[in-house]
């Protein structure tokens, strides 16, 4: 019994903002029961990671330059299906926070939390529970009630929502092109779609719906790519 309550709880950092990254494995160290493994800022290294190190938690931005967390994540646990996996982000839509959920994370956490909220999301995670930071978890529980989760932006793909959201952004259909790395022309079918689904009219139209919805939060951070 003892040893299973002071087992150390083993942490891959997954952020690609250096600052931020060391500044995140200096908290987590702090702590005594918890210890980062590795950190890194590239998603195509954290396999390599897993498999060296045997982490109970990544810790993972949503955000990641060459490929969206959300992408990440759902590769991982195909191949880890026992992994442990909470988001930190700077986007506090609940949207996000479910489309996280949805590709099997167990916590979501805002990079505005107070510092005491992640080792207590990394300790509630580790354990097999959920964690989601109260501001997100009262949106979500709002939104349901509200509609039901049924908004139209909920039933887009990934796909679907990030071209949204880019265009949105004032990206245009090649940038969107080359940063998805599709064609030019799967991006105006795409752009197509969102205009049918959402029964919207042109691009003014989708600008103001994406700042209706409050979909551009966080955009300070790079358009996620899955």
């Amino acid at each position: 019994m003892s040893e299973k309550k002071n087992k150390v709880i083993k942490v891959i950092v997954v952020d690609d903002h250096t600052l931020v990254r060391e500044a995140i494995v200096r908290l987590i160290d702090s702590e005594k029961d918890l210890r980062v493994m590795a950190a890194t800022g590239d998603g195509d290294a954290v396999q390599g990671l897993i498999k060296k190190h045997n982490p109970d938690v990544v810790l993972m931005d949503i955000e990641l330059p060459a490929g969206s967390g959300l992408l990440v994540v759902r590769e991982l646990l195909n191949d880890f299906p026992k992994l442990r996996v909470v988001f930190l982000t700077m986007h506090r839509h609940e949207e996000y926070a479910l489309r996280g959920l949805r590709a099997g994370a167990q916590g979501y956490l805002l990079k505005t939390s107070e510092p005491h909220e992640l080792p207590a999301a990394l300790r509630e995670v580790a354990r097999g529970g959920t964690y989601i930071t109260r501001e997100v978890s009262d949106r979500i529980a709002r939104h349901v009630a509200r509609n039901g989760g049924k908004q139209a932006f909920s039933q887009l793909s990934d796909r679907e929502f990030q071209v949204l959201r880019g265009l949105a952004m004032g990206k245009s259909c090649k940038e969107l092109a080359e940063e998805f790395a599709l064609s030019v022309k799967t991006i105006y079918t795409y752009r197509t779609r969102l205009l049918e689904k959402l029964e919207l009219k042109n691009d003014i139209d989708l600008l103001r719906y994406v700042l209706r919805h409050d979909l551009l939060s966080g955009e300070d951070e790079p358009l996620p790519i899955s």
